[in-house]
């Protein structure tokens, strides 16, 4: 799929993308306001929830298998893949924190220059 965006008026642009038969999809977006920093502290905070999400998921699964194990050997080894998630979701928690604080702050900068008051 190929992108090509134009001004449109009112701000807005036409955003067009080619499927790869050709097919022209278009849509009006808004211009982008904020810097490029700003936009991939954005991006980094939605791909570190996103996968804080599907640590819960996985570690919600495996409780859910744990429970209904009667394997000594599955178990084990379920207990083993709960350590390693809930080590990871700690990590990616603290981490997030310190991302959403840069997003926030960089926001904050964004608002003080668009800001008419």
């Amino acid at each position: 799929m190929t992108r090509s965006a134009a001004p449109h008026g009112n701000g807005t642009y036409l955003d067009e993308e080619f499927e790869a038969d050709g097919t022209a999809v278009s849509r009006l977006t808004p211009p982008r306001v904020g810097s490029s920093e700003l936009a991939a502290a954005l991006t980094d905070v939605k791909g570190q929830a996103q996968f804080l999400l599907y640590l819960a998921d996985q570690i919600e699964e495996s409780l859910g298998q744990l429970a209904g194990e009667g394997d000594a050997c599955q178990a084990a080894f379920l207990c083993k893949v709960l350590t390693m998630y809930s080590a990871q979701l700690e990590n990616k928690h603290q981490g997030l924190g310190e991302r959403i604080a840069e997003a926030c702050q960089e926001v904050y900068v964004t608002v003080r220059e668009y800001d008419p008051s």
